[in-house]
């Protein structure tokens, strides 16, 4: 494989029904330096063979040997270790089984890999894109994911990072110095995108594509979904009890794995994240202030303001 070479890592889990659309999506890129990667997550349904008749026909798909259940954050981090050892290839891209790719979606995504690579020569670096919300027959809910759930990407610094994720996993492009500092994803980690974005916040860079490459179909099934920003959206986080546990557990595992590695800023704001755990009502939203630990949006910043406890009763 040469430079531009792409390596896509799919995790599957009973995926059958949405899975043959996926692959051709991906087989039918306008990047052809592309080799397809698959782990099989425990399937009981008609994946397996699936897998089996694609990679038989392809040489450019191959499925790794059966192991045990890990859910899909583990998963993902599983086949980046095995796509960093079985390949030389330069990049790594993430792919849910029930999406369909556009044409141009690695070509976009290389492409603005390249224009960040020219900035930040030999640095950790992560590239997502927007997505264009579907249903389960491929109509369009939204042509804007980032809109549909009122997200700005460009709110992507490591403080608000540790507060929420605005990186959707299956549009990912890394490279393979962000793709080696990541590894392991920890078990403590929210989700694997999450935990690959904050490494690329605090060590590197993060570029976007500001527009969709992918249709994001939503059904029944999803791990994770879609949910539309409006009133309901609006009345339930201004309503509901905020708990940060699950971003504090992610954050004490971050300063576990890359503490001594952390540049000074990037330590510091850390350990006053971790911190928020213990904090009094006042100082706890001084502190979130102070460090710009905020989500995207007035309405969630308010709910957060108004409803976070440091811990659950």
């Amino acid at each position: 494989m040469g430079n531009d070479s792409v390596v896509v890592l799919l995790s599957t889990y009973n995926g059958a029904d949405y899975l043959e659309s996926q692959l051709n999506s991906i087989l039918s890129q306008t990047h052809s330096n592309t080799s397809i990667l698959v782990r099989d997550d425990g399937s009981s349904d008609r994946t397996l063979r699936i897998l089996n008749r694609y990679e038989t026909q392809y040489d450019c798909v191959r499925l790794m040997p059966q192991e045990d259940n890990k859910g899909p954050k583990l998963s993902f981090g599983r086949l980046l270790q095995e796509g960093l050892s079985g390949s030389k290839a330069n990049y790594f891209m993430f792919a849910d089984q029930d999406d369909i790719w556009l044409p141009d979606k690695i070509e976009k995504s290389l492409a603005k890999m390249k224009q960040l690579e020219k900035a930040h020569e030999q640095r950790p670096l992560l590239i997502h894109t927007d997505l264009k919300v579907v249903n389960e027959q491929q109509r369009e809910l939204n042509p804007s994911f980032w809109n549909y759930q009122k997200l700005d990407p460009a709110k992507d610094s490591f403080p608000r990072l540790l507060m929420q994720n605005v990186i959707t996993g299956c549009t990912v492009m890394i490279n393979r110095r962000l793709a080696e500092l990541s590894l392991p994803v920890h078990a403590d980690a929210i989700m694997h995108d999450w935990w690959i974005g904050l490494a690329a916040s605090a060590f590197g860079g993060i570029g976007y594509v500001p527009e969709p490459t992918i249709l994001y179909r939503q059904h029944g099934k999803n791990s994770v979904g879609a949910k539309r920003f409006g009133m309901a959206y609006i009345r339930n986080k201004l309503l509901e009890p905020v708990y940060l546990e699950k971003n504090i557990r992610q954050a004490r595992a971050f300063e576990e794995q890359y503490s001594e590695r952390l540049p000074e800023e990037k330590r510091a704001l850390l350990k006053k994240f971790i911190e928020l755990e213990n904090s009094s009502f006042v100082r706890g939203r001084f502190s979130l202030v102070k460090n710009g630990f905020y989500k995207i949006g007035i309405a969630r910043n308010i709910g957060l303001f108004l409803n976070w406890k440091s811990r659950r009763p």
